[in-house]
């Protein structure tokens, strides 16, 4: 009879795909891999474990099952603990988990870091004076688009078709973004900037929309939430990398998908995550 290891589910019901039938499909992974739920957090209603509370308990692994957003939270909550966070693909994009797992499922993730088939590590993040982004951060007016997601995610046609239209007004009319340092990029700067980090530095991809094909393309794409599909540069890696507003006006941010307000100027640099992930690919980015 094999041993059952306690672990702390923090789940964000109002993620994506976090729904009762992926909720039942993760207790049912976890019984069969002999993993038992010895405490459970719905965030942000409940607040996440503290370092010392889990030590108190003896659990060392912490399982999330939420979006971007919520893993970020958990990681800058439990920055500096000696266990390991496991975070399962429970949102929209799920960029971190890919970082970790690829495109593994739930199921597959539980399964292997049952048997053991999985390690620890410190991928590089992204560190800025307004937090930290696991898997990447938006930057510029063309961030207002989040509130578009949120309309989608709450599924009010009404909210979104309002959020769109004001997203689009603030993408063409507010002031742009320019990388400063180091010098790069189009000297007029961007509508929207996207920093990702990687094991070799920080790549950018600044989108833009120089002609009116550009401006429909990017608009689809942003309203998809798919950036990478719209018309963009592709700058770096950089270690570090300033970037400004063309107005001085403080920027916008989105962490990891969650909303931030910057500064006129602010820096990001590369860095190390604060706390052990768990990861079931052999070899991250």
């Amino acid at each position: 009879m094999s041993i059952s290891r306690d672990i702390w589910l923090i789940t964000n019901e109002g993620s994506g795909s976090v729904r009762e039938e992926l909720l039942a499909d993760l207790h049912e992974a976890c019984e069969r891999s002999s993993l038992c739920i010895a405490e459970r957090t719905t965030f942000p209603s409940e607040e996440i474990p503290s370092p010392a509370e889990l030590d108190q308990r003896g659990i060392d692994t912490v399982v999330t099952l939420g979006g971007d957003g919520t893993i970020n939270a958990v990681v800058a909550a439990l920055a500096g603990w000696g266990g390991a966070v496991l975070p399962l693909p429970g949102g929209t994009q799920n960029l971190l988990p890919k970082r970790v797992h690829g495109e593994a499922g739930v199921h597959e993730v539980i399964e292997a870091f049952a048997r053991g088939n999985a390690r620890r590590v410190r991928p590089q993040i992204i560190r800025s004076s307004k937090g930290i982004a696991l898997a990447g951060l938006l930057v510029g007016p063309g961030t207002s688009w989040n509130e578009v997601r949120e309309a989608l995610r709450a599924a009010d046609a009404g909210a979104m078709l309002t959020a769109a239209g004001a997203a689009i007004q603030n993408t063409a009319g507010q002031p742009p973004v320019r990388i400063r340092q180091p010098d790069a990029g189009a000297p007029e700067g961007y509508p929207i900037v996207e920093l990702m980090p990687h094991a070799g530095g920080i790549e950018i991809a600044a989108y833009h929309a120089r002609t009116g094909a550009d401006f429909v393309a990017q608009t689809w794409a942003l309203l998809r939430q798919e950036f990478r599909e719209g018309p963009h540069d592709t700058l770096g890696p950089f270690q570090e990398t300033t970037l400004a507003s063309t107005g001085a006006q403080p920027l916008d941010l989105l962490l990891d998908g969650e909303p931030a307000h910057g500064d006129a100027t602010e820096t990001f640099a590369l860095d190390k995550c604060p706390v052990d992930l768990i990861a079931t690919l052999a070899q991250e980015d």
